[in-house]
C-alpha cells in the first residue's frame, strides 16, 4: 500500500510541474467564477439548485475531456520512453504502477472539477443568489464518480495500448460515444439488421432499454435521481430520459452498481493485460 501511495503521490507531483496543467487548472477557475457572478448577478430569478445544476453540466463534459486528456498517455507513455522499465527495476509492480497512477490522475482531476464547482457556489452565495448546500455536495460527489469513469477508462487503455495513438483514439473515441449519445444508436443498429434490414416496429425490447440505462453517463444520472432529483437535468444532454414505470435497470441501486463497475473494471481490464505484456 506504501509503495502503491507512493506512485499516485508521484504522479500527482508530477502533474503539477506540468505547463498543461496550469492552463487547465485557470480553465476551470475561469468556468467556476464565471458560473458564479453570472448566477449571483441575477439573484432575483436564481434557483437554489442553479449553480449546482449548471456546475454539474460544464464539468460532465470540460471534466470529462480534461480526464482524458491527462490520463490516456500515463502508462503507455512510460512504456515508449523506457520509464515503465525503470519504474519495474525499482521495487515497484506492475500492479502499483497501474493503480498508483490511477490514484494520481483520479486526484488531479477530481481537485480541479470540484474546486471548480465549489467556488462557483460559494462565489454565487456571496453575491446573494440562493445556493443550496445539499444540492452544491451533491453536484460535487458525482462530478467526482463521473471523472473517476473516465480516469479509468483512460488509464485502463493506457494500461492496455502498444502505443499512445491506439491509447488516444480509444479514450476520445469512447468520449464522443457517451458524450454524444451514439451508445444508444447500437440497439437500433443490431434491431436494423435482426429485422431484415429494415426499421423495426412497436416498442423497444428491454435489452435495449437496459443497454441505454448501463451507459456511465445514464447512470449516474440514475444515481442522482434518488439523492437530488432537481440535479438530474445537468446530464439531460448526455443520457437517454428515464424510462417510465421505474423498471429495476432505472433505480439508483443499479445505477450505483453500473457506475462502480466502469470505475472499476476499465482499469482492472487494462492492468490485467499490461500484467502479460512483454515490454
Amino acid at each position: 500500500m506504501n509503495r502503491l501511495l507512493q506512485i499516485a503521490r508521484k504522479d500527482f507531483t508530477d502533474a503539477i510541474r506540468d505547463r498543461q496543467l496550469y492552463a487547465l487548472g485557470a480553465l476551470f477557475l475561469l468556468v467556476g467564477l464565471g458560473i458564479g457572478y453570472l448566477a449571483g448577478s441575477n439573484p432575483d430569478t436564481a434557483r437554489g439548485v442553479d449553480v449546482p445544476r449548471i456546475g454539474l453540466g460544464a464539468m460532465a463534459f470540460l471534466g470529462s475531456v480534461a480526464a482524458i486528456s491527462m490520463s490516456y498517455n500515463q502508462i503507455v507513455g512510460k512504456r515508449a520512453s523506457g520509464e515503465l522499465r525503470v519504474l519495474l527495476s525499482l521495487p515497484f509492480s506492475r500492479t502499483e504502477v497501474v493503480y498508483g497512477t490511477f490514484l494520481g490522475r483520479l486526484a488531479l482531476v477530481v481537485a480541479m472539477t470540484t474546486t471548480s464547482i465549489a467556488i462557483a457556489g460559494v462565489l454565487a452565495a456571496a453575491l446573494g443568489a440562493p445556493v443550496s448546500a445539499s444540492a452544491l455536495l451533491a453536484a460535487v460527489v458525482f462530478a467526482a464518480g463521473l471523472m473517476a469513469v473516465f480516469v479509468s477508462l483512460s488509464i485502463g487503455l493506457s494500461a492496455g495500448s502498444v502505443n499512445t495513438t491506439r491509447a488516444a483514439a480509444g479514450a476520445f473515441g469512447l468520449f464522443i460515444v457517451f458524450l454524444f449519445r451514439l451508445w444508444e444508436g447500437v440497439p437500433v443498429a443490431v434491431r436494423y439488421v435482426l429485422n431484415g434490414f429494415s426499421f423495426p416496429s412497436g416498442p423497444s425490447p428491454t435489452w435495449a432499454m437496459v443497454w441505454r440505462q448501463i451507459q456511465p453517463i445514464a447512470a449516474v444520472r440514475n444515481v442522482i435521481a434518488g439523492v437530488e432529483p432537481d440535479l438530474t437535468v445537468a446530464l439531460v444532454a448526455y443520457a437517454p430520459g428515464l424510462p417510465d414505470g421505474e423498471p429495476y435497470y432505472a433505480e439508483p441501486w443499479f445505477g450505483a452498481i453500473i457506475v462502480l463497475a466502469w470505475i472499476v473494471l476499465p482499469v482492472t481490464l487494462g492492468y490485467l493485460k499490461l500484467r502479460t505484456a512483454d515490454l
